[in-house]
């Protein structure tokens, strides 16, 4: 998305959407990858599921979120603007400590509680 926003033409429009398929196909492809191994063996189905639907979410947002932004400032300011949030993100999760939530569970823990 950056490509896209800092230049103009054609071929960097290409290109730039070939890197965002790719990148967001890669990073998709791993996450599903990790999730089992990230939950308990009980909520894996649903894990993987909710996973999924929020890539297919992600991918649907972003279109809009720029669509509705280029109506208020230029296009190239939109994509510039949203390629920035997965950057804040990885910067967040580098910088912030490790909580307990961050830990992953024991591969033989059940879901819900002992009744």
């Amino acid at each position: 998305m950056l490509v896209v926003a800092v230049f103009t033409g054609p071929i960097t429009i290409v290109v730039g959407t070939a890197l965002t398929v790719c990148g967001f196909a890669g990073a998709q492809a791993v996450l599903v990858g990790l999730a089992p191994d990230l939950v308990a063996p009980d909520d894996r189905d649903t894990a993987q599921g909710l996973l999924n639907f929020m890539n297919a979410l992600g991918g649907g947002i972003g279109p809009a979120a720029v669509a509705g932004l280029s109506g208020v400032v230029p296009v190239p300011v939109a994509l510039a603007g949203l390629a920035a949030l997965p950057l804040v993100g990885l910067v967040l999760s580098l910088t912030r400590g490790h909580t307990a939530a961050d830990r992953r569970p024991d591969p033989d823990a059940t879901r819900g509680s002992s009744r």
